[in-house]
């Protein structure tokens, strides 16, 4: 969804309504999945919830936030101030503080359409879809939405893409760590991070 840049000048985290955003709660280290829908007259955050853990954070929780803003990761601190239920599930969180980003431009992404499997060999499952994008360090598969109820996959859990991957003869595999797990009506994607940078995906210098 795309609209206009909301945000605030301190401390200077501006984010772009429908932004994405992993929240984790540092007791539990649970991980919820919301979407960014806008600021409150006194500068909060207002944020959709998308996970469905069983046990979610209650008011007054504190989070660590993590999402990618102009090629960036961004993380920050936060604070639920308030949840309401109705009509849909909403938290209010104080304006982010402790803003640090990180640049992730040296390793930037390519577009692809290539059939990957990503294995969790520990358990024995794998889940077969397409890289939407690649770089040296890390990618993102899609999957057909209808198998997110079965996603056998959890946040840091160890796992291997597979692909052929164009231009390179035989099978390329990447082991690393999946870091975001996307779940809605419309997608269902996982986010990998390489444990090493491989050498198969462009550029080739």
């Amino acid at each position: 969804m795309k609209g206009k840049t909301m945000g605030m000048e301190k401390p200077g985290l501006a984010l772009e309504q429908g932004a994405l955003i992993r929240f984790i709660d540092p007791n539990t280290d649970a991980v919820t999945g919301g979407i960014f829908i806008g600021t409150g007259d006194n500068g909060d955050f207002v944020v959709v919830p998308l996970s469905e853990n069983k046990s979610q954070p209650a008011a007054g929780a504190i989070l660590h936030g993590r999402c990618m803003f102009m090629d960036n990761m961004v993380a920050f601190m936060s604070r639920i101030v308030e949840i309401t239920d109705h009509p849909v599930t909403l938290w209010r969180i104080h304006a982010p503080t402790d803003v640090k980003k990180y640049d992730l431009r040296h390793n930037k992404r390519i577009q692809c359409s290539v059939s990957a499997n990503i294995e969790a060999i520990h358990k024995g499952q794998v889940l077969t879809g397409i890289i939407r994008d690649i770089s040296k360090s890390g990618a993102r598969c899609i999957f057909n939405p209808s198998d997110a109820l079965e996603n056998p996959f959890e946040v840091n859990e160890p796992v291997t893409l597979r692909c052929v991957f164009p231009g390179i003869p035989g099978e390329q595999a990447a082991r690393g760590k999946i870091t975001d797990i996307i779940k809605t009506e419309d997608e269902f994607s996982l986010a990998v991070r390489f444990t090493e940078s491989v050498w198969w995906v462009p550029p080739y210098h």
